[in-house]
């Protein structure tokens, strides 16, 4: 793909994120002239910028002449957005509300939105794009407001947004210990006894590399801007529940771990997600390559070399 890349001006919102610091990594070995915006930290490519100052946001892309953006800055947890609603609304929308609005202003190549499945809330799985938003949380909701504002901005003004719903992705470099991945590597490779709630919530898993190639694709692939191209689900075509999951884990680690069953459900916890990827398949000409087993493995070697010495 290096030759779609090569020498464009590209912008990363949420470059030292899990996923943003991935895609910041896979741009410059591109060859892409590429800048990242981060709220927590700063380095020659990494801007300290919050994307909800939108003089500043705006000036940015204006100086640097920013043909393709990347948006993926905002709070990314549901249990953030149970703690603190009203900060999670304010990043997720307004901060969407000032990137669509420089990107029109700046008549932007192309703009790729960061959104989630979970916009799709209580709908019966597996999701499709023309499913309609069901969220009744706040992070979700926050998620499914910032997705309507794009494609509201795409049809109005023609702009050229492109909106990636994703499953759980996973992968080395994820520091968020509130995710069940992590978390749960985390504790087994310190011998800790794994706490697990419920255990039967059904869901759909992501590796790294397979979500980065996706946002890839959305910015390179050359399709007609209208509403049925606008959308695309990311899956990783295998499922598996909360118990499965930890069950994988400490066998992949050969560790002798107790689960610790907690049988109260997380609050509002839906049962089931996962989406169909066939229009991503079809249009993007993008799969997924990583199954769920090798994911966890090269996941697990990561974080020995973070915790095992």
């Amino acid at each position: 793909m290096n030759s779609n890349f090569k020498n464009k001006n590209i912008l990363v919102t949420g470059a030292s994120g899990f996923v943003g610091h991935h895609l910041f990594n896979a741009l410059e070995k591109e060859g892409a002239n590429v800048w990242g915006f981060s709220r927590n930290t700063s380095d020659k490519k990494i801007i300290k910028m919050n994307v909800i100052n939108f003089r500043q946001l705006d000036a940015f892309i204006k100086d640097k002449k920013i043909n393709i953006l990347f948006h993926l800055a905002g709070t990314s947890l549901v249990e953030e957005g149970q703690k603190d609603p009203y900060n999670t609304f304010n990043i997720n929308f307004n901060g969407t509300l000032n990137v669509l609005e420089s990107a029109r202003l700046n008549k932007i190549n192309k703009i790729i939105i960061a959104s989630t499945a979970h916009v799709y809330g209580n709908s019966i799985p597996p999701f499709r794009e023309s499913d309609f938003a069901r969220p009744s949380r706040p992070y979700e909701t926050s998620k499914a407001c910032s997705d309507l504002l794009a494609q509201s901005y795409a049809d109005t003004f023609n702009l050229p947004v492109f909106i990636g719903r994703f499953v759980n992705i996973y992968g080395p470099g994820d520091n968020n210990y509130s995710r069940l991945i992590p978390k749960t590597i985390k504790a087994v490779l310190r011998g800790e006894d794994v706490e697990m709630w419920g255990g039967n919530a059904l869901r759909e898993y992501l590796y790294i590399n397979d979500a980065i190639n996706a946002y890839l694709k959305m910015a390179v692939t050359e399709i007609p801007l209208d509403d049925k191209n606008r959308i695309f689900n990311f899956g990783g075509s295998q499922k598996a529940t909360v118990s499965e999951i930890i069950e994988s884990i400490i066998v992949l680690t050969g560790k002798g771990i107790k689960v610790k069953k907690i049988s109260e459900l997380r609050e509002s916890e839906l049962k089931s997600q996962f989406v169909m990827s066939t229009k991503a398949k079809k249009i993007l000409s993008w799969s997924p390559r990583v199954n769920l087993h090798l994911g966890l493995k090269e996941t697990i070697k990561w974080y020995k070399s973070q915790y095992v010495k």
